[in-house]
């Protein structure tokens, strides 16, 4: 079973749950910026590495394990990326941050938290 604390996906539901308690907002979550980025599979690249695409301006290119393997959606506030970190440990001998993939880019294991 996950722990609700370390999964990355309940943020949103943290955050709410701590305005509730002082009765005021500390982010106004409700006018969000959303960012798409559009990736290609190319399998050349190194597992969890990007790069950018030579063919789309703003594309990024993944290989197919690494695209697989992360979220579609990812919660950030402000300009860090450290408060919502969920360090992980996979079996295959990678560390990883959970807020940023479903599965191992290298080996492809569910990640559980």
């Amino acid at each position: 079973m996950k722990n609700p604390s370390q999964d990355p996906n309940h943020a949103r539901e943290i955050i709410r749950e701590i305005e509730n308690m002082v009765g005021q907002a500390n982010f106004d979550l409700d006018h969000r910026e959303d960012f798409r980025v559009q990736i290609r599979v190319d399998e050349n690249v190194e597992p969890a590495m990007f790069r950018p695409d030579p063919l789309i301006p703003g594309g990024h290119i993944a290989n197919s394990l690494t695209v697989r393997a992360m979220r579609l959606d990812i919660f950030v506030l402000g300009d860090s990326l450290e408060d919502l970190a969920a360090p992980y440990a996979c079996a295959c001998g990678q560390d990883l941050d959970a807020q940023f993939w479903k599965l191992c880019p290298y080996c492809g294991r569910d990640i559980k938290l």
